[in-house]
């Protein structure tokens, strides 16, 4: 019988109380992304939404601050997602596009830190503008150019999109990160589908963060009310993302609220919600539900 342990931790900060007994630091306003370092064990990167300043945040993985750094070289428009890669690089996408209307959509390249060397600044060595070759209206919210979700697989970047209008979420690669403005490919589409927890909400089905397992072997897909385990290809041009589904995790929203970011922590995943609430899956290849 599939399990889900979300882990009764002692409570961090104050507020809303957490359901799960975790919560990130007080000082990290509304979290909508956030990674494993690729370098560091236990640590976890993390930034706030639009509107919370141009900060990066390193945490453990009880919610409690290491780090506190100031990004330069880049405005939080709409930080969404953060991403990063196998050459130690974090990669933060100011992709939020609420009403499909922006027309300066970029990702920026971060060398990740030390988060231990009492640093209070880092800086972005690239950033990348990019645009959606289909879309021809701007600022209209069915239009579904939103995003929040960063994905880095086999050497590529890869971004998904958030619906208003359907149920769908778009996959798109990056087909170079040189520095120059480019044309996301299309490549791959997904039916996120209606809640299976209770009545249909607004928000159900839209996309909201990505992240592949460090084993390399699964990649985990959040949206507000599920999160979706597929197998990691061995090969191909990122259509066969999708391919091979392994579990699906139901959410219980009225638990679980807004959830806006998820990492990998080993075999095991971390959802934050924007009450800044942790949430830990122990096994995601066969949980059934959270809480």
């Amino acid at each position: 019988m599939a399990v889900l342990l979300c882990a009764a931790w002692l409570s961090v900060g104050c507020g809303k109380p957490s359901p799960s007994g975790v919560s990130l630091d007080r000082s990290i306003r509304e979290p909508s992304g956030l990674t494993a370092s690729p370098q560091h064990a236990g640590v976890f990167w993390v930034h706030g939404d639009s509107g919370a300043g141009n900060w990066l945040f390193a945490v453990n993985r009880e919610g409690e601050r290491i780090a506190r750094l100031r990004v330069k070289g880049a405005v939080n428009v709409d930080w969404e997602d953060i991403t990063h890669d196998d050459q130690g690089n974090l990669w933060l996408g100011d992709i939020g596009n609420n009403d499909s209307g922006r027309r300066d959509l970029v990702v920026h390249r971060i060398p990740e830190p030390d988060p231990h060397a009492k640093l209070d600044r880092v800086h972005v060595d690239l950033s990348v503008r990019y645009s959606f070759p289909e879309q021809v209206q701007f600022g209209n919210k069915q239009a579904n150019f939103d995003a929040e979700s960063l994905l880095w697989w086999r050497d590529d970047l890869w971004l998904l999109t958030k619906h208003r209008s359907d149920d769908l979420t778009r996959l798109y690669r990056f087909p170079e990160l040189s520095g120059a403005p480019v044309e996301l490919e299309q490549v791959a589409s997904f039916d996120l589908g209606p809640s299976l927890t209770g009545p249909r909400k607004p928000w159900s089905g839209q996309a909201t963060a990505a992240e592949a397992a460090p084993n390399g072997e699964h990649w985990a897909l959040l949206s507000y009310d599920a999160i979706f385990v597929f197998e990691l290809p061995e090969s191909g041009a990122g259509a066969e993302l999708f391919a091979k589904p392994v579990n699906r995790i139901a959410f219980d929203m009225d638990k679980t609220g807004q959830v806006e970011a998820l990492a990998w922590d080993g075999p095991a995943l971390l959802v934050a919600n924007e009450e800044r609430h942790l949430f830990r899956i122990e096994d995601p290849l066969t949980a059934a539900h959270c809480p």
